[in-house]
């Protein structure tokens, strides 16, 4: 204790109290930042807005969300989205058995994978996507499929492949 100066205990104290003042801040801000994100100030948000997020997450998703490695071209999740009169129907599935379902108009049904009858059906329908890829175009943008069209969107470590077809054929 001979070594120490009066000063330096406090001086520590002192530099510790800032540290973690800054790094509160720091996650204030950050907070704030999600919030503003997500949040649509002053007003709820539609229920196409909700769809429309719910879509991009959809599509976002990656082999390690879903806790894969990524293999080749192997698809590990496909959209198929119906355009009908005033809405639009999306199927999301995936490779480890997800199956969710959402209406641009609201509403939707998600958590498929708690029913073994969906969660094999989900993989099944993943697996028929890459006998459907090679006759797919890599996607650039995401538009939703036109009145009475079907799209499908295949997603693969390679990016997200589409096509879209009559819904009659």
């Amino acid at each position: 204790m001979e070594n120490i100066h009066p000063l330096q205990p406090l001086a520590v104290i002192v530099l510790i109290v800032i540290f973690l003042y800054i790094r509160r801040r720091q996650k204030q801000k950050a907070e704030a930042e999600v919030q503003a994100t997500f949040a649509k100030p002053n007003r709820a948000r539609t229920a196409e807005e909700i769809y429309m997020d719910m879509r991009r997450q959809a599509l976002a998703t990656t082999p390690q969300n879903l806790g894969r490695d990524p293999k080749g071209t192997e698809p590990y999740g496909l959209l198929m989205e119906m355009g009908i009169q005033i809405s639009v129907v999306t199927l999301v599935c995936f490779v480890d058995g997800d199956a969710n379902v959402y209406y641009k108009t609201g509403g939707g049904m998600i958590g498929g994978s708690h029913h073994e009858s969906v969660r094999q059906a989900a993989k099944a329908f993943v697996a028929l996507a890459s006998k459907a890829l090679p006759k797919m175009v890599k996607a650039t943008d995401y538009p939703l499929p036109g009145m009475d069209k079907v799209r499908f969107y295949v997603l693969t470590p390679q990016g997200v492949f589409t096509t879209e077809t009559n819904r009659q054929t």
